[in-house]
Protein backbone atom coordinates (compact mmCIF):
# COMPACT_ATOMS: atom_id res chain seq x y z
CA UNK A 1 0.00 0.00 0.00
CA UNK A 2 2.66 2.02 0.88
CA UNK A 3 4.40 1.74 -2.46
CA UNK A 4 1.51 2.35 -4.26
CA UNK A 5 0.75 6.06 -2.69
CA UNK A 6 4.45 6.80 -3.14
CA UNK A 7 4.19 6.06 -6.87
CA UNK A 8 1.15 8.19 -6.88
CA UNK A 9 2.82 11.20 -5.24
CA UNK A 10 6.22 10.49 -7.23
CA UNK A 11 3.64 10.82 -10.72
CA UNK A 12 1.20 12.93 -9.78
CA UNK A 13 3.37 16.37 -10.37
CA UNK A 14 3.79 15.05 -14.27
CA UNK A 15 -0.21 15.75 -14.64
CA UNK A 16 0.30 19.54 -13.12
CA UNK A 17 -0.05 21.81 -16.26
CA UNK A 18 2.89 24.21 -16.25
CA UNK A 19 3.42 27.22 -18.76
CA UNK A 20 6.22 27.76 -19.98
CA UNK A 21 7.61 31.09 -20.36
CA UNK A 22 11.18 33.07 -21.23
CA UNK A 23 11.75 35.88 -19.90
CA UNK A 24 14.21 37.87 -22.05
CA UNK A 25 18.33 38.20 -20.51
CA UNK A 26 19.25 41.48 -19.30
CA UNK A 27 21.19 43.93 -21.92
CA UNK A 28 23.00 47.00 -21.05
CA UNK A 29 20.53 50.46 -21.01
CA UNK A 30 22.60 52.35 -23.67
CA UNK A 31 25.21 51.35 -26.64
CA UNK A 32 28.86 50.51 -25.62
CA UNK A 33 27.80 50.01 -21.53
CA UNK A 34 29.08 46.72 -20.17
CA UNK A 35 26.18 44.22 -19.70
CA UNK A 36 25.49 43.93 -16.26
CA UNK A 37 25.86 40.77 -13.91
CA UNK A 38 22.92 38.19 -15.01
CA UNK A 39 21.62 36.70 -12.11
CA UNK A 40 22.66 35.82 -8.76
CA UNK A 41 22.70 32.58 -7.53
CA UNK A 42 23.43 30.16 -4.98
CA UNK A 43 24.55 26.80 -4.79
CA UNK A 44 23.06 24.06 -2.77
CA UNK A 45 25.09 20.74 -2.19
CA UNK A 46 25.71 18.37 -5.42
CA UNK A 47 24.72 19.87 -8.84
CA UNK A 48 21.75 22.14 -6.85
CA UNK A 49 21.15 25.66 -7.27
CA UNK A 50 18.86 28.86 -7.12
CA UNK A 51 19.26 31.82 -9.51
CA UNK A 52 17.17 35.04 -9.78
CA UNK A 53 17.81 37.38 -13.23
CA UNK A 54 18.22 40.67 -12.73
CA UNK A 55 15.36 42.92 -13.58
CA UNK A 56 15.18 43.65 -16.95
CA UNK A 57 13.33 45.72 -20.11
CA UNK A 58 11.92 42.36 -22.00
CA UNK A 59 12.41 42.66 -25.78
CA UNK A 60 9.53 39.96 -26.47
CA UNK A 61 6.94 42.20 -24.81
CA UNK A 62 7.92 45.77 -25.05
CA UNK A 63 6.30 48.12 -22.28
CA UNK A 64 7.38 45.38 -19.60
CA UNK A 65 10.01 45.08 -16.98
CA UNK A 66 10.24 40.65 -16.89
CA UNK A 67 12.36 38.52 -13.81
CA UNK A 68 13.10 34.67 -13.55
CA UNK A 69 13.83 32.60 -10.92
CA UNK A 70 14.21 29.45 -10.90
CA UNK A 71 15.54 26.31 -8.51
CA UNK A 72 17.44 22.96 -9.79
CA UNK A 73 18.16 19.78 -8.20
CA UNK A 74 18.28 16.73 -10.35
CA UNK A 75 15.73 14.23 -9.09
CA UNK A 76 14.64 16.10 -6.00
CA UNK A 77 11.69 18.07 -5.06
CA UNK A 78 12.56 22.18 -5.80
CA UNK A 79 10.44 24.97 -5.31
CA UNK A 80 10.75 28.74 -5.81
CA UNK A 81 9.15 32.01 -4.33
CA UNK A 82 9.47 35.21 -5.82
CA UNK A 83 8.02 38.88 -4.73
CA UNK A 84 8.62 41.35 -7.44
CA UNK A 85 8.11 45.22 -6.06
CA UNK A 86 7.57 48.42 -8.07
CA UNK A 87 8.15 51.20 -6.24
CA UNK A 88 7.43 55.07 -8.38
CA UNK A 89 6.56 58.01 -6.93
CA UNK A 90 6.41 57.07 -3.25
CA UNK A 91 3.87 54.15 -4.03
CA UNK A 92 4.98 49.89 -4.14
CA UNK A 93 2.71 47.36 -5.78
CA UNK A 94 4.07 43.99 -5.10
CA UNK A 95 3.55 40.73 -6.95
CA UNK A 96 4.34 37.10 -5.66
CA UNK A 97 4.68 34.10 -7.66
CA UNK A 98 5.45 30.56 -6.58
CA UNK A 99 6.15 27.00 -8.36
CA UNK A 100 7.28 23.80 -7.59
CA UNK A 101 8.65 20.63 -9.22
CA UNK A 102 10.69 17.78 -9.60
CA UNK A 103 14.31 18.56 -10.79
CA UNK A 104 13.52 21.86 -11.86
CA UNK A 105 11.12 24.98 -11.23
CA UNK A 106 10.27 28.46 -12.62
CA UNK A 107 8.22 31.47 -11.85
CA UNK A 108 8.34 34.32 -14.39
CA UNK A 109 7.03 38.08 -13.15
CA UNK A 110 6.14 40.96 -14.98
CA UNK A 111 5.38 44.29 -14.48
CA UNK A 112 3.94 47.37 -16.93
CA UNK A 113 6.44 49.80 -17.10
CA UNK A 114 5.00 53.07 -15.95
CA UNK A 115 8.50 55.31 -16.10
CA UNK A 116 7.57 58.51 -18.57
CA UNK A 117 10.18 60.40 -19.83
CA UNK A 118 11.44 63.57 -17.39
CA UNK A 119 10.32 61.41 -14.50
CA UNK A 120 12.43 59.76 -11.59
CA UNK A 121 13.53 56.27 -12.18
CA UNK A 122 11.55 53.10 -11.26
CA UNK A 123 12.95 50.61 -8.95
CA UNK A 124 12.03 47.31 -9.18
CA UNK A 125 13.31 45.11 -6.48
CA UNK A 126 12.92 40.74 -6.50
CA UNK A 127 13.25 38.56 -3.75
CA UNK A 128 13.54 34.76 -4.05
CA UNK A 129 13.31 31.62 -2.08
CA UNK A 130 14.45 28.41 -3.34
CA UNK A 131 13.77 25.26 -1.38
CA UNK A 132 14.95 21.48 -2.17
CA UNK A 133 13.01 18.81 -0.64
CA UNK A 134 15.80 17.91 1.54
CA UNK A 135 15.13 20.72 3.36
CA UNK A 136 17.50 22.86 2.34
CA UNK A 137 17.05 26.30 1.63
CA UNK A 138 18.34 29.75 0.51
CA UNK A 139 17.58 33.42 -0.93
CA UNK A 140 18.38 35.57 -3.81
CA UNK A 141 17.73 39.26 -4.60
CA UNK A 142 18.38 42.27 -6.71
CA UNK A 143 17.37 45.84 -7.09
CA UNK A 144 17.40 47.84 -10.27
CA UNK A 145 15.89 51.43 -10.71
CA UNK A 146 14.81 51.42 -14.62
CA UNK A 147 13.45 53.87 -17.21
CA UNK A 148 11.39 52.59 -20.61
Amino acid sequence: MRRKILLILLILPLFIPQGNAVADPPVPDSPGQIAPKLAERINFPGNCFGRTDFPHISKHLPGTVNVQAYTYCPKTGVSVQSTLTRTYAGASTVITKSNKGIGRTTVNLAFKCVWKPGKPLVEYAIYSRHKLSNGASGETHWKRDLKC
